[in-house]
């Protein structure tokens, strides 16, 4: 679905990635792990469009995606950040509804759309605000609204940058089983970026280990998440919870 090859980027000519390369393959959820400042973010902006590397290549389904348009990236990318915040008063309905945009053009939205759009509200359990601005709900609501919107974009690829950082313990958990089933069902492949070292543990297919934007590991979970790597990575002491989730341990 998706190659990297040597992606070197730079921000204020300081290099934040170096080298990068891996793959990531149709139906696979990959998590990117690494300490802040590592690169984490640099990198799904690049995977998606939003900063041009200085070289390195990246491809998109064998198409160099710097050759895609920004319309057909959209129908076949969506992205769901920690950052929410939205200024205009939008009912969450509309805002759901922005994901239809890549497909309409200027048409209006038929029935095909809102059947989408709704499908999406109900499985994130938003549908209960679609009349409600989305200036008036809580940051976590907001995230669940913004889940909702990238769904409905119908996404081959979801890319998700710490998407659950406002969500609470129940929702987080909820989002995640929903997404992993989509993986399932639909073949969906997942890119997400997060912090919660039991989670990525938990529903990751693959990790991506960063630090000073450099890979330090790439491979299946049960490679990457190991007490004594996340120990190398983090400087915190981890212990496994059965065959899949972490523990971390007091540091004292």
């Amino acid at each position: 679905m998706y190659e990297v090859n040597q992606l070197n980027c730079f921000y204020d000519q300081k290099k934040v990635l170096n080298d990068v390369s891996f793959s990531v393959k149709k139906g696979e959820f990959l998590t990117i792990l690494g300490p802040n400042g590592s690169g984490k973010t640099t990198l799904l902006k690049a995977m998606t469009g939003f900063l041009q590397p200085v070289s390195g290549t990246v491809k998109l389904q064998g198409k160099a995606l710097i050759q895609l348009s920004p319309e057909e990236i959209a129908r076949k990318i969506a992205l769901v950040s920690q950052d929410v915040r939205i200024k205009f008063p939008f009912t969450c309905l509309e805002v759901v509804m922005m994901g239809r945009n890549p497909f309409q053009g200027c048409k209006k939205s038929n029935k095909e759309d809102i059947a989408i759009v709704h499908e999406a509200m109900e499985a994130t359990e938003t549908l209960k605000f679609a009349n409600t601005l989305i200036t008036e709900i809580s940051m976590g609501e907001r995230q669940r609204v913004i889940l909702a919107r990238a769904l409905a974009q119908t996404p081959e690829v979801l890319f998700l940058d710490e998407a659950f950082s406002a969500m609470d313990v129940c929702y987080s958990i909820k989002s995640l089983n929903l997404l992993k089933r989509l993986v399932k069902e639909k073949n969906m492949t997942i890119v997400s970026v997060m912090h919660d070292l039991n989670m990525a543990d938990t529903y990751s297919d693959t990790v991506l280990a960063l630090n000073k934007g450099k890979i330090m590991r790439w491979g299946t979970a049960e490679k990457v998440m190991n007490p004594s790597f996340i120990h190398s990575l983090f400087k915190i002491n981890v212990k496994k919870i059965g065959e899949r989730g972490l523990a971390v341990l007091p540091q004292l």
